[in-house]
């Protein structure tokens, strides 16, 4: 039995970033269709929210899913990183984080998807597709049926699975995990980090009554000894999680390589991969589900701008760079944390505290435009730092002073989301500024330097700029200016 479909996306993956992109997409008026493997809840490891999430779940109208079942909301922490005795951080200095069960969370998306007219093909396997000359035709079985879907662009949002090596982009050394848990009241009720010489380990209690416990030490660590043997001993190096080393209900032990990477192919003729399938964030990071689905949403607004204006160029040029920008940010911060550690003289530490794009076998335009924009760039200035007290103290001493363009200001044409599409806007660059910038809020930065000629003073420009906005935001808006030295004295 074979059947037949048309639609203008085809989502493969049921995951967060797969579910994003589905759900905006819908509230776009996208026809989507989703195809997963997976009968739901499956289980997952991944369960760490960071408080960004609440954003993007409230942009979905989803914000409630995160309250429907027993998850742990604001948990308090301890964490020994940048010295050797801990600090502890109560909730509200962590923020708004949620420990979730990903696999009713991901089912939870799935369905507020499929009501809002997603077409779910689950359990169902994709089994290849081919290009055509409106976009593509993709083969699915479901059971004993044979699918075919024809459609515009098909999102791949099958995580690290999906991925050959070949493929990946290294963006940091790998490390082994090894995960683990006991009951949860054998354990503190608050997220557990620490920095030892042979890696770091991190522990939580979990929605299900467990505490998970997570070590990540270098590949070598495992030469010639067991996982379990491997496990014990780094917890019994530490001081958070020495206790749970002699326990003997440590259950499910489990073990894989983890690698951080992008992707050398993410678009290629209006197959994109999102989430994991595109990059992967160090396991430092605790934003992972956060990053993936921002970067989906990126990818809607691309896929959302050709399928209005048919300009494939402005939607994959923002989608690369935003990934490149993504990459490249996530892949220094990451590094620069690696290297506060309290044990950054031991070899594990100094090989994950320098920044590098590794090789790869396939060469691809893509790969080359990563590596070009990291080798250029440069290293962040700190704003310049005015031993004034307060903002409007700072105001006054500016207030006549003359001001003028830095010379080190460039203007340049880059694609900027305007509304639900991209739109051609100008943007500035500086060597104060981590990345070009084209707004500042809502208002177009390069608008209003641009109309900048001679030396005006300082206070001119702010009562010049508040024509086209509010006071408040003018100041605000010139002291961006002069503390990142976009504005100079003549």
């Amino acid at each position: 039995m074979q059947t037949a479909y048309t639609f203008d996306v085809l989502i493969i993956g049921g995951g967060p970033a797969g579910l994003c992109a589905a759900l905006r997409l819908l509230g776009l008026g996208r026809r989507v269709a989703l195809v997963e493997k997976a009968d739901f809840p499956r289980p997952q490891i991944g369960e760490s929210l960071s408080p960004g999430i609440w954003n993007l779940f409230r942009y979905l109208q989803a914000e409630h899913l995160l309250n429907r079942h027993n998850y742990l909301h604001q948990l308090p922490a301890t964490v020994i990183w940048e010295k050797e005795t801990p600090d502890t951080l109560n909730a509200t200095q962590r923020g708004p984080g949620v420990m979730a069960d990903r696999g009713l969370l991901d089912q939870d998306l799935l369905q507020l998807a499929v009501e809002r007219g997603l077409q779910l093909f689950q359990p169902a396997r994709f089994e290849h597709c081919s290009k055509t000359a409106t976009g593509w035709e993709a083969h699915l079985r479901m059971h004993r049926i044979a699918i075919t879907v024809h459609t515009n662009f098909i999102l791949d949002a099958r995580g690290r699975s999906s991925i050959t090596m070949q493929h990946r982009i290294l963006t940091a050394a790998p490390v082994v995990a090894l995960w683990s848990y006991l009951p949860a009241a054998a354990m503190p009720q608050q997220t557990l980090v620490e920095a030892t010489p042979n890696g770091w380990i991190w522990g939580s209690p979990m929605p299900d009554q467990r505490f998970r416990i997570l070590s990540f030490i270098s590949p070598a660590a495992m030469k010639h000894r067991s996982a379990a043997d491997v496990f014990h001993w780094s917890l019994a190096d530490t001081q958070l999680f020495r206790q749970a080393s002699i326990k003997q209900d440590l259950q499910d032990l489990s073990t894989c390589m983890v690698f951080t990477y992008a992707h050398a192919l993410p678009w290629k003729d209006g197959y994109i991969r999102l989430g994991e399938a595109a990059f992967s964030l160090d396991p430092l990071s605790s934003t992972g589900v956060e990053k993936a689905m921002r970067f989906s949403l990126q990818a809607v607004v691309a896929v959302n701008t050709i399928l209005e204006s048919g300009d494939e160029q402005m939607g994959r040029s923002f989608y690369e760079d935003s990934m490149i920008a993504s990459v490249i940010s996530h892949t220094q911060w990451t590094a620069a944390y690696y290297s506060k550690a309290w044990p950054a003289a031991h070899p594990f530490w100094k090989e994950r505290a320098v920044p590098f794009i590794g090789k790869q076998s396939i060469r691809s335009d893509f790969h080359q435009r990563l590596q070009d924009r990291f080798n250029g760039t440069p290293a962040i200035k700190e704003p310049v730092k005015v031993p004034i007290p307060d903002t409007m103290e700072k105001v006054r001493l500016l207030w006549n002073e003359q001001v003028r363009l830095s010379p080190a200001l460039s203007f340049y044409d880059t694609p900027c989301v305007v509304g639900n599409v991209l739109a051609m806007r100008k943007a500035i660059r500086h060597p104060n500024l981590k990345d070009g910038i084209a707004y500042l809020g809502e208002v177009e930065i390069s608008v209003l330097l641009s109309g900048i000629s001679g030396s005006p003073t300082f206070g001119s420009l702010v009562q010049d700029w508040s024509k086209a906005m509010p006071m408040e935001q003018a100041v605000k808006t010139a002291l961006f200016c002069w503390n990142h030295e976009l504005l100079t004295f003549p």
